[in-house]
């Protein structure tokens, strides 16, 4: 948005989906960088934290259309664990990925519904 020449920020557009099970979901879109990053965290993330109840997370999230969207949603509440990683380990993702700790901070901020994040 420009106005007297002077750009501004574009509003943050996000979804709340509410189901009949009483379900609540915040979906927040974001950059093709952010997504990249924010994806290899949440791999490594299923890979090496202890999954709740036995579960299986990623046939959980496993994305059954093989067409236009196949790409896979992320999951806030699995990258809200970020924080349940050593020191070490994060330095290990964040060389992974190829970015400082504070950008995936910010990331998971961005990600973490800003005024909704409540939810």
């Amino acid at each position: 948005m420009d106005v007297d020449g002077v750009k501004l920020a574009e509003p943050l557009q996000q979804v709340l989906y509410t189901s009949q099970s009483g379900v609540l979901l915040l979906v927040t879109p974001i950059d093709e960088n952010m997504y990249r990053r924010l994806s290899i965290i949440q791999v490594y993330l299923t890979n090496q934290l202890e999954h709740y109840c036995a579960l299986n997370p990623k046939s959980y999230r496993a994305v059954r259309d093989e067409g236009f969207a196949s790409r896979g949603v992320l999951d806030g509440a699995l990258l809200k664990r970020w924080n349940e990683l050593s020191s070490l380990r994060k330095a290990e993702v964040c060389a992974k990925v190829g970015v400082d700790e504070w950008v995936i901070r910010s990331d998971l901020e961005f990600v973490g519904g800003g005024g909704l994040g409540y939810l």
